[in-house]
This record gives C-alpha cells, structure tokens and sequence, in this order.
C-alpha cells in the first residue's frame, strides 16, 4: 500500500484495494460485535417515539369496577402527532392509529413480530390474543416508524 501517496491510475488503486481486501477473509471478533451494537441503535428513534400516556390497570376508580366485571384493558401511547389506541381482551387487541392513515400495526414480543395487519381507512386494526408476557406495537403510518412502550398484557 502508498500510504498517503496518489495512485497513478485507477487500475493500480483497485490492485492495491483488491490487496488490501485479500488480506484478511474473516471479520474479527471485535468489528462483529461493534456492528452488532451499532446496529442495536437503528430504531432508538421510533423507540423513543410512543410513550404510554394512559393504562386502564393504573386507573384506580376503573380497576375497582375491574374487579367485579370483566372488563378490556385499555391502552393509549402518544407520541408526535400518531395516538395508538388499544383494547386488550380475552378474545384478541383491536386498536386504532389517529389520525387515520394508511399503514400497518405489528404486535411483538421480545422474539420478534407474531402479527401484522393493515390500517383501515380508519385507522383501527383487530389482531388475535397477545402472547403470554411482554409485548409492543410498531406503526407504521405514511414511512413514519411509531414503537409503543413494552407492557404485560
């Protein structure tokens, strides 16, 4: 390799990179686990996006009437401008994206996604019951990645 010297010709810098490439086949341990922790990061944004605003389990005047009744567990995260709206039952989620947009809901768990469906023309989703533990929602609404907060449902 030249260092900091100019190559002469294109063909002499692609010999010395093609060099420079046949060096070393495998990746080293070290650049693999810094992609993977860069990697990590690529949706801190849309994780950062959609807080829990509101839990029907936290309402306490809600959770007495819970107790006698068999009642939906109501979900609400809000984040810039997209409020995903959830009702947890024992027959499945139903939730709806405002504003009404088209795009898509996914439900996932700590393995990765277990449902995906399409937005209706008013925004709301239907999916089956929830895996045992935690899960979240993504939106995806007009190339914008919304994540809710993980909760137990």
């Amino acid at each position: 390799m030249r260092g900091d010297q100019a190559w002469e010709s294109d063909e002499e810098l692609l010999r010395d990179l093609k060099a420079a490439l046949a060096e070393e086949r495998d990746v080293p341990a070290h650049v693999l686990e810094a992609a993977r922790a860069a990697y990590t990061w690529r949706t801190v944004d849309a994780e950062l996006r959609a807080l829990t605003s509101y839990d029907s389990i936290l309402d306490a005047e809600l959770a007495v009437r819970a107790r006698s009744t068999s009642t939906a567990r109501q979900l609400v995260f809000d984040a810039e401008g997209v409020s995903v709206q959830v009702e947890v039952t024992a027959a499945g989620v139903a939730g709806q994206v405002l504003p009404a947009r088209p795009g898509r809901v996914e439900l996932l768990t700590a393995t990765g996604p277990v449902a995906e469906v399409e937005l209706d023309e008013l925004g709301m989703f239907l999916l089956g019951p929830p895996p045992p533990g935690p899960v979240r929602f993504r939106c995806v609404v007009d190339g914008t990645t919304v994540v809710t907060d993980w909760v137990c449902v």
